[in-house]
C-alpha cells in the first residue's frame, strides 16, 4: 500500500511528459461560422458544344423542303431551341413545335446528335437567318441562313422561231436558279398537252435542269405557242411559225401587210372613187327658197356622206 502511495506520482508525471512530446496537428473540422459559397459552375464553351461551322447559308427553291443541321454535343433532352431571327419568334424546343405554322418540324438524328430544323414548301418569306440555341450563362447559338430562290425556264431561241415546212423542231427548255431536279415537265401546244402525243411523233426528253421536245416534219398545223412547264419553277413560252411554199417570215408577221391584203386594199380604194360618179345624190328642201348643191365625201370604203350646202336668196 505504501509503494502505491509512492508510485502514483511518478506515474503522474510520466504520462504529462508524454503528452507533451507529442506533435500538434491542425483541425480539418470546418468552422463554426458560415460563408456564402461561391458560383463555381463550369460551362460549355461553344466549340464543345457545337461541332460545325457557325453562320452557314443553305439554299433553296421555292416549294421544296428546306433542311438545317444543328449539331450539338453533351447537351440535354428538350433544351435545344430554333428561332427565327426575323422576329425571335420560337419555332421548336427539342422535338416540340412551337408555331402555329406547321410547315416547321424538328427532326433529331441520335446518331449524329443533329436537331435538325425542316420547312416544308419553302416560301420566299422563310428567306433569313435562323438561330439554334443551348440555354446557358450565357446562352450560346449556332446561325444558319436560308436564301430562298425563284425557279425559272427559259426556251432556247424564243420568243420567235421560224420554220420550214417538213423540217424538224427542237426545243429546248433550261431550268435556272433550280436547287433539285422538277418531278415532272409539261409540254403544251397552245392549251393542248403533247408529252404523251404519239400520233404527231412528239417526243421529250428529261434530263436534270434540261428538257428537250423533239417534233418531226412539221407543218402548218404546228404553229402556234409552245410552253415549257415544270412541276416546280415558272413557265415559259416561245411561237412557232411554219412558212408554207414562197412565205418569209416579213409576210406573216404581225402588222406586216401580204400581197393580198395590199391589192384588196387597193380594189376597195377604186370602187370608193368610182362610186359617187354614177350616183346623183338628192336632198330634199330644208327650209325657204335655197339652191341645193351635193358634194360627196367619204370617210369609209362602205359609207357615203353627202354634205349638203345651202345658199338662201336674199
Amino acid at each position: 500500500m505504501l509503494l502505491h502511495l509512492l508510485l502514483w506520482p511518478l506515474l503522474l508525471l510520466c504520462r504529462q511528459a508524454r503528452a507533451a512530446a507529442l506533435p500538434v496537428f491542425p483541425s480539418f473540422l470546418p468552422p463554426t461560422t458560415t460563408a456564402l459559397a461561391e458560383d463555381l459552375t463550369v460551362y460549355p464553351a461553344p466549340d464543345t458544344v457545337f461541332t460545325q461551322q457557325n453562320n452557314t447559308e443553305i439554299r433553296s427553291q421555292v416549294g421544296a423542303t428546306a433542311v438545317l443541321h444543328c449539331i450539338a454535343h453533351s447537351v440535354e433532352e428538350n433544351t435545344v431551341s430554333w428561332i427565327r431571327r426575323r422576329d425571335y419568334h420560337l419555332l421548336t424546343v427539342g422535338s416540340q413545335a412551337y408555331s402555329s405554322d406547321e410547315r416547321f418540324q424538328v427532326r433529331y438524328v441520335k446518331q449524329e446528335n443533329d436537331w435538325q430544323l425542316h420547312i416544308r414548301y419553302v416560301q420566299v418569306r422563310d428567306d433569313g437567318v435562323y438561330e439554334c440555341q443551348v440555354p446557358s450563362h450565357p446562352p450560346i447559338s449556332l446561325f444558319a441562313t436560308l436564301r430562298v430562290l425563284e425557279a425559272t425556264s427559259e426556251i432556247l431561241g424564243g420568243p420567235e422561231k421560224y420554220m420550214t415546212m417538213g423540217s424538224s423542231l427542237r426545243l429546248v427548255c433550261v431550268l435556272r436558279d433550280n436547287t433539285q431536279p422538277p418531278n415532272y415537265v409539261f409540254w403544251y401546244h397552245d392549251d393542248q398537252m403533247i408529252n404523251y402525243h404519239s400520233t404527231r411523233g412528239v417526243q421529250v426528253e428529261n434530263s436534270g435542269g434540261l428538257s428537250v421536245l423533239f417534233l418531226r416534219d412539221v407543218g402548218p398545223q404546228d404553229s402556234g405557242n409552245y410552253t415549257c412547264a415544270p412541276s416546280n419553277a415558272k413557265i415559259s413560252s416561245i411561237n412557232i411559225h411554219v412558212l408554207k411554199g414562197g412565205e418569209t417570215p416579213r409576210a406573216i408577221h404581225s402588222g406586216a401587210p401580204s400581197i393580198r391584203s395590199t391589192s384588196s386594199l387597193l380594189l376597195t380604194m377604186l370602187l370608193l372613187l368610182w362610186w359617187p360618179l354614177t350616183l346623183t345624190p338628192a336632198l330634199p328642201s330644208i327650209s325657204g327658197p335655197s339652191t341645193c348643191t351635193g358634194m360627196p365625201l367619204y370617210t369609209d370604203k362602205s359609207v357615203i356622206i353627202t354634205v349638203a350646202r345651202r345658199s338662201t336668196q336674199r
